[in-house]
């Protein structure tokens, strides 16, 4: 269902009612779930029509028929000297959204990466953009796994082997932003030994320039960092390769040891990166209040 038959549109980046200026007004779950997957699908037409974006059907090798996903990447990442991987938080989200609350009740500046797609083609990046909470495919009756993206970490992988390694210049440089669970996809596809991953998390470990972490779900509490191999560990301790913004009320950058992330105490310690304030405290609204000292930590 889209979005008009739900009663909304988006006026200048705004959800409104149809032919109004009045924003969301919650009637009931049924309706917000509606909604919200129509938001999503919204936001998918805008990676190819606003930010030029191409969708890649993952598996390469899909039969006709076969159960698929997309990752999409800009046009001629193939030659850029520098990409941008985006990894989003897990949940409802689908590909090119941080947040439906956020596109929902603010707009999609705060909710979408847009602006990021937006900022990285200005300062000359390829991109890709990740997908990986798109593990079913389903028609109500049956559910099949998606070949390759199974999991999060599973549909990381596979896009490094497809695009990263297959389609990007051996000598680019690849930066990463990567919110909430993102981050621990990362942290695990980069600490992975498993006999089918391994050769990749090596070269991602080696291939990737610098990192920025928005309020990042990896945890030495699910996974202790001393059981991170060295270059990992080497690389989250490195100020200048990896930072995490956290949601903070400190000004924006100030370094922090302890905050609060939905509702959970979270500590430095227990990242083993730098960890500086996003001077907001809502999970997913880090993402944008960081937009510009994100490129300006890729660009040192």
């Amino acid at each position: 269902m889209e979005l008009t038959a739900l009663g909304y549109e988006y006026k200048d980046r705004r959800l409104v009612q149809v032919g109004t200026d009045r924003g969301f007004e919650y009637r009931d779950q049924a309706h917000y779930d509606k909604l919200a997957d129509a938001v999503l699908r919204h936001v998918g037409k805008l990676l190819v029509d606003e930010a030029g974006l191409v969708p890649i059907a993952m598996p390469l090798d899909a039969a006709e028929g076969e159960p698929h996903t997309f990752v999409f990447a800009s046009e001629g990442v193939d030659k850029a000297q520098k990409v941008l991987v985006v990894i989003q938080g897990s949940g409802r989200v689908r590909v090119g959204v941080w947040g439906c609350a956020l596109c929902i009740n603010k707009d999609l500046d705060q909710g979408t990466m847009l602006p990021y797609l937006r900022t990285a083609v200005e300062q000359g990046y390829g991109v890709l953009v990740l997908n990986p909470n798109d593990n079913v495919w389903s028609n109500g009756r049956e559910a099949r796994p998606i070949r390759g993206s199974e999991t999060d970490l599973c549909h990381l992988a596979s896009a490094w082997k497809a695009v990263v390694q297959g389609q990007c210049l051996p000598g680019a440089a690849i930066d990463v932003v990567a919110h909430s669970n993102g981050g621990r996809c990362l942290i695990d596809f980069l600490s992975c030994t498993d006999a089918d991953t391994q050769a990749l998390s090596t070269d991602a470990a080696a291939r990737i320039r610098r990192v920025v972490f928005t309020d990042s779900y990896h945890d030495a509490r699910m996974l202790p960092l001393e059981n991170l191999p060295p270059a990992v560990q080497s690389a989250l301790a490195d100020h200048t390769r990896y930072v995490n913004y956290v949601p903070h009320p400190a000004p924006l950058g100030t370094p922090v040891d302890r905050w609060i992330s939905l509702g959970n105490p979270m500590t430095k310690r227990d990242k083993g990166c730098q960890c500086l304030s996003a001077a907001v405290e809502d999970h997913a609204a880090t993402n944008q209040a960081v937009l510009q000292v994100a490129f300006e930590f890729f660009a040192k």
